[in-house]
């Protein structure tokens, strides 16, 4: 062969030329080695044909069979450089580990768990207002007069012209309302509510918290797929470009095909490096979520409650999702503090015992203390507040009225999150089904790219781009099948089954009802019920205005028409920087401690 390469399409029409009769022998009879399916091999014993030179062709017949020389490229082997991946180790950890850990140590979830149980002290409160109040006021006095002259006059005969004395007084009030005129029960009833909306709220944090994890575990084991996938391009291509160099020590080749390959590694090289750090920036959001640091994960198991359809999706989001359980809560809780105010505005029954003891306070006898004990019963009408009462409910209403509407706001958000995690799921499937094909298709493609390159019907560039074909196919079935997975995952988040109670079984769950229980009992009495049950008599009914929309207007709505066609423009190269007067301050001269 001589020091130069004859043009590639003149190679590759002489070669396949002379390659015709052999292709058509081929395929009334199958040589030993060459498989029926995608896979393709060649014997190892095949002849060595004689490099064709420029203006000529190999005859039609095959040379004898005579191996190559035992120092040509082709003696070496016939099968491409394999496409070798590191062995994946064996896996320390599972996502139910992961989202176990993210459970219990999660500070978003964490905090969310308290704002709950500080709701559950609303209740609590509101309880208050039907429970006995008491009170003890003691009140010690010590008085020194020092007499003018007319007293001292009329006192001629005291012992001492200074008058003391000392005095005790002592009280103590029990109070125990008997009926609020129902603000007790409203404020219990929003209380109530307020609990049911957080709970919900608190499921919709531990729904995202989980969805980031189940995201994070997956691009990190998508990560690990891609840098085996890339290692293992890294790997082929210096061998591809071992082979080049020999060839181009052979004669074969030039030094534009040691460069092409050398291009490639170093490409290969950098995405590589490029796909380690995605892997180490996933592992510091892991880290972040999880509490610990990613260990080997195992791969993803099938998540559960998939629902079969889209129209099954919304029926069990209709009654789960947590976005629209808080807008529903939230809207009775508004609902309630509408008879809340109201109630303000009604008269209140009260009990209220009294003891009061006074006397000296040194030398202090009970006998010598005047004991008064006194029972009322209050009965408080409101006669004017000043339109007070009016504001607060119209307030109130207004509030509720934009709860109301938060609720279909939140289901649209509800259907539109459902459409479109269901639409990615679609997708998805389909993008893996195409992968596949692509990958089988792309490996066919790949070998016998290389094969075609040995026998000299492929130039360096080819053999680089089939590679590099089968390298994005693998890369984009990982990654659909990552995708496939994430969506899965934000469909359950969104149905509102993305949740420890609902993926794992037997683990410790938290149960908000534990610090209800508790806020309750603070504080109970035996009469909770009864007065309870007084506060609820004719208590006020909310009522809720029709909601309201802008007028109609007296045409139909039109876009308004520019007078003119906006112009062409330059671009801008100042911008304004003298500030509104007022609202930036000045540097003092001096700020030392002389002078403050």
């Amino acid at each position: 062969m001589t020091g130069r390469l004859p043009s590639y399409p003149a190679l590759a029409l002489s070669c396949l030329c002379a390659l015709m009769p052999v292709v058509a022998g081929a395929q009334a009879i199958q040589p030993p080695g060459v498989l029926e399916d995608d896979t393709v091999t060649y014997p190892s014993n095949a002849p060595c044909p004689p490099p064709a030179k420029t203006g000529q062709t190999h005859p039609a017949s095959p040379h004898p069979a005579k191996p190559c020389p035992p120092g040509s490229v082709a003696a070496k082997g016939w099968a491409p450089p394999a496409f070798a991946l590191d062995a994946e180790p064996p896996a320390t950890e599972t996502l139910g580990q992961a989202l176990r850990s993210a459970y219990e140590t999660a500070p978003t979830l964490q905090a969310q768990r308290y704002l709950l149980r500080a709701s559950g002290e609303d209740y609590a409160l509101a309880e208050a207002e039907l429970r006995p109040t008491s009170e003890l006021q003691v009140t010690g006095t010590y008085q020194k007069t020092v007499p003018g002259r007319v007293t001292q006059a009329t006192r001629f005969l005291a012992p001492s012209p200074i008058i003391t004395s000392n005095t005790l007084a002592a009280s103590a009030m029990v109070t125990q309302p008997l009926y609020t005129g129902g603000r007790a029960a409203a404020d219990m009833d929003a209380a109530n509510a307020e609990i049911r909306a957080g709970r919900e709220q608190l499921r919709g944090t531990e729904g995202d918290v989980l969805l980031q994890v189940v995201t994070a575990y997956s691009d990190i084991r998508r990560d690990s797929e891609i840098l085996r996938l890339y290692s293992g391009n890294v790997r082929q291509l210096q061998a591809i470009q071992g082979e080049v160099g020999a060839r181009r020590v052979a004669g074969e080749l030039t030094r534009t095909d040691i460069a092409q390959a050398e291009t490639q590694v170093q490409v290969a090289e950098a995405a590589y490096n490029s796909a380690q750090q995605q892997m180490e920036q996933d592992r510091a959001t892991y880290t972040a979520l999880v509490g610990h640091d990613p260990r080997v994960l195992a791969p993803a198991p099938p998540l559960p409650n998939m629902p079969a359809s889209v129209g099954e999706a919304f029926d069990f989001a209709q009654q789960t999702n947590p976005g629209l359980g808080q807008a529903i809560e939230t809207e009775r809780e508004s609902r309630a503090r509408i008879a809340s105010a109201k109630a303000a505005g009604r008269p209140t029954v009260a009990l209220t015992g009294t003891a009061t003891l006074t006397g000296g306070a040194a030398p202090f006898y009970l006998y010598n203390q005047d004991q008064v004990f006194s029972g009322q019963a209050v009965l408080t009408i409101p006669l004017t507040n000043g339109g007070k009462v009016g504001a607060a409910v119209a307030q109130a209403e207004d509030r509720n009225a934009a709860d109301r509407i938060g609720i279909e706001t939140a289901r649209r958000q509800m259907v539109d999150s459902i459409i479109n995690a269901w639409n990615a799921i679609a997708t998805t499937q389909r993008n893996i089904d195409v992968a596949i094909r692509e990958r089988a298709s792309a490996r066919v493609f790949d070998e016998g790219t290389f094969q075609e390159y040995r026998l000299g019907l492929r130039a360096t560039f080819d053999v680089l781009y089939a590679h590099s074909t089968l390298l994005n196919a693998e890369v984009s079935l990982v990654s659909a099948r990552h995708d496939l997975y994430v969506a899965q995952a934000t469909l359950l988040r969104y149905i509102g089954v993305l949740e420890e109670r609902s993926l794992q079984t037997g683990a410790g769950l938290y149960d908000p009802a534990t610090d209800l229980r508790h806020a309750e009992a603070r504080g109970a009495t035996p009469l909770d019920g009864l007065v309870l049950a007084l506060d609820k008599i004719a208590r006020p009914v909310p009522i809720q205005p029709p909601l309201q929309q802008p007028p109609l207007g007296a045409d139909a709505a039109a876009m308004v028409v520019p007078p003119v066609t906006f112009p062409l423009v330059d671009q801008a190269h100042y911008s304004p920087i003298v500030p509104i007067q007022g609202t930036i301050g000045a540097p003092i001269e001096d700020r030392s401690l002389s002078r403050p």
